[in-house]
């Protein structure tokens, strides 16, 4: 997750909250090169799943996938492989996806032995601009890229481009969209096939916001890999609930939009925003976000 940048966001609210989340190290089909770019048709790769509907969290239990797996197509946990081989060897039975991350410069060497045979995606740097994540300029993440594409054409993987948000504190670039527009001007011919971000803004208007933004300068579609009500006064359970059935009908209702994943599956330090429970139980917001109406293709 990131901290907001509260002037460029005054009227859409955004916090000072930091989640760590390193999964394994690292960095994600013909590239956009930035605002108005074209996207292009990539390297292949499978169709996107049915539903948009994911999940950021790592840890799972075969129980706590089967009970999400109701109502998502597709997790991901910040690493190359799932946490465990059951979980690992179960995921396709229960219908739901694993997509890789290339988390920063340290995980491209696992990936041709650590990423899933079957895995239809990847996803690219995590959280870039931020000292206390992938923590790469917009120029290093250039000069990387060219790994993620020559290891998703020989595996036929759809990329996503490195997942950013607005940064305080320790930053290479606190802006989001200065860093993927230095990326692109960086990386020129670069393939890139959707555009990753995160937002814990927490009211519905600030999301669309937000994606406007985004589907301005991009031609791409969105992969929302993280959000949930983190950056608002008031992060309360009931509050979660509001802002993800008003978040849910945003991101189900855009075209633009082809994925999204809310954080998180159980955390330490906001339980409200937790979807499980005990094992392989649900909380009500859990199960809220697997019982709200999805607009799934056939």
């Amino acid at each position: 997750m990131s901290i907001g940048l509260a002037g460029a966001l005054t009227a859409c609210g955004s916090s000072s909250v930091e989640v760590l989340h390193t999964g394994t190290g690292g960095s994600g089909a013909d590239a956009s090169s930035g605002s108005g770019a074209s996207a292009s048709s990539g390297t292949g790769g499978a169709a996107p799943a049915a539903c948009k509907r994911g999940v950021a969290y790592g840890y799972h239990s075969v129980a706590d996938l089967t009970a999400l797996s109701k109502g998502i197509g597709w997790w991901y946990n910040w690493a190359t492989k799932p946490d465990n081989t059951d979980v690992a060897d179960a995921h396709a039975g229960l219908g739901v996806e694993y997509v890789p991350m290339a988390w920063g410069e340290a995980s491209l060497v696992g990936l041709s032995a650590e990423v899933p045979a079957d895995a239809r995606h990847l996803l690219g740097f995590n959280e870039p601009n931020f000292g206390s994540q992938a923590n790469l300029t917009p120029t290093q993440a250039a000069a990387l890229w060219p790994q993620i594409e020559d290891f998703a054409e020989q595996h036929d993987l759809v990329i996503v481009s490195p997942a950013v948000n607005f940064c305080g504190g320790t930053c290479n670039v606190a802006d989001p969209f200065e860093w993927l527009d230095q990326f692109f001007a960086a990386c020129q011919g670069c393939t890139v096939d959707a555009i990753a971000m995160h937002w814990y803004a927490c009211d519905g208007s600030a999301l669309t916001w937000y994606l406007q933004q985004f589907e301005s300068k991009y031609t791409q579609k969105l992969w929302l890999t993280e959000f949930s009500c983190l950056d608002g006064s008031d992060t309360s359970e009931p509050a979660q609930q509001a802002y993800m059935k008003a978040a849910l009908a945003i991101l189900e209702a855009d075209p633009r939009v082809e994925r999204y994943a809310w954080f998180t599956g159980r955390s330490d330090f906001t339980p409200s925003i937790d979807l499980l429970g005990a094992d392989g139980e649900l909380t009500p917001l859990g199960q809220t976000y697997v019982n709200a109406p999805a607009s799934c293709k056939p």
